[in-house]
């Protein structure tokens, strides 16, 4: 069985959640939501999975087109959004994840409109909670699945949302690299890269100067493989491939 790319970058997403975490799992979050349960059941984090589904750590889930799904109830307490919320509010969410359009050098993510906001050449969907809960979760993982100079972009065109002014910790994960940002320094710093990309892929594709601190790769094993399999029969994460 050939691993798909997309479940590299699950696998990285993965690696980033910490033992004992609280993780929040937003919309449409179909590589957030697999990495979550990746975490906690085949890399034993005893993590506790919370998000838009308003399920509070679902013993198991089986994908659908939407991470919101309320099927996800099933045998799970329920956890509103508003409770949530409050744990950010409170310090108490370690994890966040967020799939931005556009993040640029400061932290700063778009997820509103490309080009002119008056008159944008795309509409994206709107940031909802971004701009309150980046500030405070503990840890920001963002992801994009097209690492371009396009979507790593030296300013976002519309600031959504920002870690800027922060203290917490954000790391950014894309088809070709796994980033920190070093808040003494500045810059993204890559630790990690998926086992196709390269060093000069990711500075060629990148609109903002980064620095190489690692290229540890990211394995997969096929156990983990199975276990993705059996959370998306469907497969539905073929849809992200790249």
């Amino acid at each position: 069985m050939s691993p798909m790319k997309v479940d590299y970058v699950i696998k990285a997403m993965a690696e980033l959640i910490g033992y004992d975490e609280t993780v929040y799992v937003g919309l449409n979050s179909i590589p957030a939501l697999l990495a979550a349960f990746l975490a906690r059941d085949m890399m034993n984090k005893e993590i506790r999975i919370i998000g838009v589904a308003e399920a509070d750590n679902p013993k198991t889930i089986q994908v659908s087109p939407s991470t919101g799904d309320p099927f996800f109830l099933d045998g799970a307490p329920v956890m509103i959004t508003a409770d949530s919320f409050d744990l950010a509010q409170k310090g108490e969410l370690d994890v966040m994840f967020l799939g931005p359009a556009q993040i640029d050098q400061e932290t700063n993510v778009n997820l509103t409109a490309i080009g002119d906001y008056r008159r944008p050449s795309v509409k994206l969907p709107g940031g909802a909670a971004t701009a309150y809960l980046m500030p405070l979760a503990n840890k920001l993982i963002l992801w994009n699945l097209k690492h371009s100079k396009n979507t790593l972009v030296s300013r976002v065109d519309f600031v959504t949302g920002t870690a800027k002014y922060s203290k917490n910790k954000v790391f950014l994960v894309t088809n070709l690299a796994v980033m920190k940002f070093d808040r003494e320094k500045g810059k993204w710093v890559v630790i990690a890269v998926p086992p196709w990309s390269s060093e000069q892929q990711i500075i060629q594709n990148t609109g903002f100067p980064v620095e190489i601190e690692s290229l540890r790769i990211v394995t997969l094993y096929h156990d983990e493989m199975e276990y993705l399999d059996m959370l998306d029969p469907q497969n539905l994460r073929s849809a992200l491939e790249f």
